[in-house]
């Protein structure tokens, strides 16, 4: 399988990953942070609330605490655009065996083209997640007696990281093997 189901399928989708890895960074950075100062304030205060989930995805969390959905459990992605055009236009694209060939040679290019970017951007993300996950189990520790406030914060954004982190390994996996 050229690009398998990815929880990242495109370089765009990894774009919250990165909004909660530069929030996580500037919790550490700023100790008086909290939830309501945060960007990203409705998805932290998700995540609180869904702490207890064993099967909630990242990207479930985040569209839910961005308002795209209307509830966490019943998020479904959007179709990668690309290989949704390719597999059900192509046969209407090219007159021809040789034209319809070579349009699939190319798509196939694409695709292997892509998933190596993809590859490359969440290997680069989990390993900033990682070392940002292990600051924050720190910074728990170190500001055990900070406002309830601040540790729910910290709590949060730990949990929505711990699920980025999932997601992020077992896309880097599913790449690995194939």
């Amino acid at each position: 399988m050229l690009l398998p189901d990815l929880n990242f399928a495109t370089i765009s989708s990894l774009k919250p990953v990165e909004i909660v890895i530069t929030e996580a960074s500037r919790a550490l950075k700023d100790q008086d942070r909290v939830i309501g100062s945060s960007e990203i304030a409705n998805v932290l205060r998700i995540t609180l609330q869904t702490i207890a989930e064993a099967d909630i995805s990242f990207r479930a969390i985040y569209a839910y605490g961005t308002s795209k959905i209307s509830n966490p459990e019943e998020y479904i992605p959007s179709e990668d655009a690309a290989g949704t055009f390719i597999s059900s236009h192509l046969p209407y694209l090219t007159p021809g065996l040789n034209d319809g060939l070579l349009a699939l040679v190319g798509s196939i290019f694409f695709l292997v083209f892509r998933r190596k970017k993809i590859k490359q951007k969440e290997q680069i993300l989990y390993d900033e997640a990682m070392a940002i996950e292990k600051s924050l189990r720190n910074q728990l520790l170190l500001e055990a007696n900070a406002s309830q406030e601040r540790i729910d914060y910290l709590k949060s954004i730990l949990a929505l990281l711990t699920y980025a982190l999932k997601e992020l390994k077992r896309d880097l996996t599913v790449l690995k093997a194939n």
